[in-house]
């Protein structure tokens, strides 16, 4: 006898052996098939086609795979089964042979509503045409009501006369049982009804919609050259010409109508701001636009009137850039533009020396700036009146207007005031200044008289401290020291100076301060 330890103990000291047969089939090839497409409330014939090598099919277990349903199951060879809802099922076939051999296989099975179908649109067509309408479907039957003006209510391709409208309807049914209603209207009409847009202008280059109001099935416009399309009913048209007669003719098979648009093109305005133009700052200028019937400048600063064509530009401060606008009244309302540069010149006329102080036979520089043109008046003892630079050998007192100008005609004037001193060259010192504010004798200063710079010019107090100095003639003591106003004291002064010759002279006084 055999010991155990329990029932999960280890295995005791017997043992034993055995030996068995096992078979091997092969070639097992489970497979069904079922009608389809099929439509929900028919039944669907499922179809057994498992082979087998050795035996044969003996069990099947079906799912219908009505997820909704518990009774969508079956376990004979070829069952049917009618789905309620249209859908994608997945049914299911577990089959076992007499050998022993088992396996499952799932196949999509589609449920249609109804079956594939289409018949021809809604149409239009003329009371004395024929039009054929056009069933598309699977092989099955077909029925079209009502038996009126129809040549074959059977045929899926039937001609239809009717002389009013009718609504044809169709019941078509498949071999596998599934049906469906569909129907189409045949509107008849007596008469094709079109009628265009108003003959029109509009702006050369520019692009109109023929607008068409019309029942016509098919357009053919002439001529087509300028149009996007000359077979729709709305076509885009670019006229080049200055009038253009489009034709239309619309038909509704053999009735047609036809139409005239006459297009007329009118070029934009020719906008032109006039020439680009100099003033003289503070003077005006009147600007002149053309090309068109209404005008708009911009911006509208110094203008009497910014829409007219000839504003006038009142003393323009600077230079200007005008935009004017131009639209005119011929049937092209768009507006083109165009521009004027108006360029202010201004004119500052600066002469040097302002004073020149020179003895009897000094010859003097003249000079001018601020423009191109020059022009000194009087002559007299000028060696030159238009250049900027002349040489005047000045006999006597006299004073020198140079007018400068441009090639505009603007212009400034200065002056040169020149003393002649009938002496040798010389720096005068004056002896006393009151710095007291009444400008009057309030700068300290030499005067040079025919000398051509001066090197130094400087000034002392009683204890021997610098208090002014300057090389420049124009520029003088006014009497203060450190910011603070001296009092009245005696002062020494030390001065050198260049005559026109070349020859230095140097100086050295005093000078009384009077508070």
């Amino acid at each position: 006898s055999c010991r155990a330890r329990g029932l999960f103990g280890r295995r005791g000291s017997c043992s034993d052996s055995a030996n068995a047969t096992v078979r091997v089939f092969p070639g097992y090839f489970p497979a069904f098939t079922q009608t389809s497409p099929i439509c929900k409330g028919v039944p669907v014939q499922f179809s057994d086609g498992t082979r087998a090598n050795f035996g044969f099919a003996n069990t099947w277990n079906w799912d219908f795979g009505n997820l909704n349903s518990t009774s969508d199951t079956s376990i004979i060879k070829n069952p049917v089964y009618t789905y309620p809802i249209a859908g994608t099922y997945n049914a299911r076939l577990i089959v076992a042979s007499n050998k022993g051999c088992v396996d499952t296989i799932f196949r999509e099975v589609i449920i249609l509503d109804k079956p594939p179908f289409s018949i021809s649109n809604d149409t239009l067509i003329c009371s004395i045409d024929t039009l054929r309408l056009v069933a598309t479907a699977a092989a099955g039957n077909i029925t079209w009501s009502p038996n009126y003006m129809i040549s074959n209510i059977n045929s899926f391709t039937p001609l239809v006369s009717p002389d009013v409208t009718t609504t044809y309807k169709v019941q078509y049914a498949d071999n596998f049982g599934c049906s469906t209603i569909d129907s189409v209207t045949v509107n008849v009409v007596d008469r094709v009804t079109l009628q265009g847009i108003p003959n029109t202008t509009i702006c050369r280059t520019d692009a109109i919609v023929l607008n068409l109001n019309s029942n016509a099935l098919q357009y053919s416009w002439t001529p087509p050259v300028t149009l996007n399309n000359a077979s729709i009913q709305n076509p885009v048209a670019i006229p080049t010409g200055a009038v253009t007669s489009y034709h239309v003719i619309g038909r509704i098979g053999k009735c047609l109508a036809e139409d005239d648009i006459v297009i007329t093109t009118v070029p934009y305005p020719l906008a032109n701001a006039g020439r680009d133009s100099t003033i003289c700052f503070g003077n005006f200028i009147q600007l002149q636009a053309s090309g068109g019937s209404m005008y708009a400048w911009s911006p509208r600063i110094y203008l009497n009137n910014a829409n007219i064509a000839n504003p006038v530009s009142q003393n323009p401060a600077e230079d200007i850039r005008y935009i004017v606008t131009v639209r005119d009244t011929l049937g092209c309302p768009k507006p083109m533009s165009d521009t004027v540069f108006i360029s202010v010149a201004t004119i500052i006329a600066d002469a040097e020396p302002a004073e020149a102080n020179i003895v009897l036979g000094q010859p003097l520089q003249l000079t001018a700036t601020g423009s191109t043109n020059y022009l000194w008046t009087p002559s007299t003892w000028l060696n030159n009146t238009t250049i900027f630079n002349p040489i005047s050998m000045a006999q006597d007192n006299i004073n020198y207007v140079v007018k400068v100008s441009n090639a505009q005609g603007c212009f400034a004037l200065d002056t040169i005031k020149v003393n002649v001193f009938k002496i040798d060259p010389d720096l005068l010192v004056p002896t006393a200044f009151s710095p007291n504010g009444d400008r009057v004798n309030d700068i300290f200063r030499p005067v040079l008289i025919g000398m051509k710079s001066l090197e130094a010019f400087r000034v002392y107090n009683r204890w021997g401290q610098l208090v002014y100095s300057t090389t420049q003639t124009e520029t003088g003591w006014d009497g203060t020291f450190g910011g603070a106003p001296q009092g009245t004291a005696t002062f020494v002064w030390y001065a050198e100076g260049t005559n026109y010759l070349g020859k230095k002279i140097k100086k050295k006084g005093t000078v009384v301060l009077i508070r």
